[in-house]
């Protein structure tokens, strides 16, 4: 994750705070994919700084073409957060174009914290929460995160290693597989080009909509025109 400059200010502000909706699950129940895809992001490219007291923050700097993600990541919280953009020169590009969700909640980080992002310096290490969660989710968030080359890279392929030994705790409930998408339903979300009025036909919760669109829309899954028919 690139290095937060505190002396370049923002071009804008894009938002102030989109609540979670109020019969959603609890914040960060890793059991829900969508918080499970957010948490294996977070740990990839996530920074929880530690201030004086209790203050501190939480800070997720990436490309500003996938600032959708950022948005998913402000409605899901139920706290006052902000996405910022800007533009600076770094080792890849004199022009980098980046964005950058905040998150100074003192509950939201604690949570966030307990379930394993590390304050300060992150290492190159990331091991999987330790409550129940949906691996396939979480390990998407992580691949999904844009960290810097090789760094990234190996980080990655920690996490995969640590999920795949992962073994559930012989207290913990069996959680039915999540719903895969299907082709049809991918066309069906294209075609609307709306989340929520996608998510009312599929019956599908609408940040998992959201998040479904970025990922066809950006290439990371495959698009429903190169499926089979009958997909």
């Amino acid at each position: 994750m690139a290095e937060h400059d505190t002396n370049a200010p923002p071009l804008f502000e894009i938002g102030d705070h989109l609540s979670a909706p109020a019969a959603g699950p609890v914040f960060m129940d890793l059991e829900h994919p969508e918080y499970a895809y957010m948490f294996g992001f977070l740990q990839a490219d996530g920074h929880l700084a530690q201030g004086t007291g209790r203050k501190g923050r939480l800070t997720v700097e990436i490309s500003v073409r996938d600032i959708a993600v950022l948005h998913e990541f402000q409605r899901l919280t139920p706290y006052n957060s902000s996405i910022t953009e800007r533009v600076r020169a770094t080792n890849f590009s004199q022009e980098h174009h980046s964005a950058t969700w905040t998150l100074c909640d003192q509950r939201a980080r604690a949570r966030i914290n307990e379930l394993g992002l590390p304050y300060g310096r992150k290492s190159r290490k990331i091991t999987p929460a330790r409550v129940e969660f949906s691996r396939r989710d979480y390990l998407r968030g992580v691949i999904d995160a844009d960290g810097p080359g090789c760094l990234s890279l190996a980080r990655k392929q920690t996490a995969a290693a640590s999920l795949a030994s992962w073994e559930r705790p012989a207290d913990m409930s069996v959680r039915p597989p999540g719903r895969r998408w299907k082709a049809w339903e991918d066309r069906v979300l294209l075609a609307h080009d709306d989340t929520g009025a996608a998510a009312a036909e599929l019956g599908r919760s609408q940040a998992s909509c959201s998040v479904r669109m970025w990922r066809l829309k950006t290439g990371k899954v495959r698009h429903p025109k190169d499926a089979p028919p009958d997909a």
